[in-house]
Parts: structure tokens; C-alpha cells; sequence
């Protein structure tokens, strides 16, 4: 288990905090609150990578990273799996959210696993 600590950039947290608190007004926003299944897992979706970006303001550890890599491909899915897929707003909401999540995270544990070379020309 990796952990990165007296990390000074918290850009990816809160990138990943912003996409979590957008998912989870997005029924709101974009009008699908009547959709149960839609609108509980995008507030319980968003809840959690709100949830994990702050659990990494703290201390990063790359299990946080894998557990957004599971959590963006869970709201990837979520419209097929819980059938809401015949509502395009939350479809989309979610899929689109859902990328961007896996995106950054497979970003932040690239950084993590691959310190950078320091053995390169300069």
C-alpha cells in the first residue's frame, strides 16, 4: 500500500471533490429527481467520491485511488445496471461523470506507481 505524505498538491482531490458534489446535485440540475433509482445513486455515488477526496486531503494512500477507479466505473454502469438508461440527462450525467472519475484517478495512480526518472537529460 502506497502513501504519499506532505503532499502539497491537492488539485487531484479537488477535482475529484467537485465532480463527487456535481454528481450529486445533478438531479437537481438537470431535472431527473423523479427518477429514484437515478437520483439516489447519483447523490450516493457523489456522496462517496466527495467522501474519498476528503479522506485524501488528509493522507494520500493509492487504495483511495483504486476505490475511485471502482466508484467511476460503478456511475459508468449504473444506468444499465439500475435501468434508468431511457433518462438521457441522467445517463449522460452519469457516464460522463463516471469517465472523468476513472480519468483522473488512473491519472493520480500513473503519478503514484511512476516517480519520475532521475536519471534523464537535463
Amino acid at each position: 500500500m502506497s502513501v504519499v505524505s506532505n503532499r502539497s498538491d491537492m488539485t487531484i482531490n479537488i477535482v475529484n471533490a467537485v465532480f463527487g458534489a456535481t454528481l450529486f446535485a445533478a438531479p437537481w440540475l438537470l431535472g431527473f429527481g423523479h427518477e429514484t433509482w437515478a437520483a439516489l445513486n447519483a447523490r450516493l455515488s457523489g456522496g462517496v467520491v466527495v467522501l474519498l477526496a476528503l479522506l485524501a486531503v488528509i493522507r494520500t494512500h493509492d487504495w483511495e485511488e483504486w476505490l475511485n477507479v471502482i466508484a467511476g466505473l460503478w456511475i459508468m454502469g449504473a444506468p444499465w445496471l439500475l435501468w434508468f438508461d431511457d433518462v438521457p440527462s441522467a445517463r449522460w450525467a452519469h457516464v460522463m461523470t463516471g469517465f472523468c472519475i476513472v480519468a483522473v484517478a488512473a491519472f493520480e495512480l500513473r503519478r503514484l506507481y511512476h516517480a519520475p526518472d532521475d536519471t534523464g537529460a537535463r
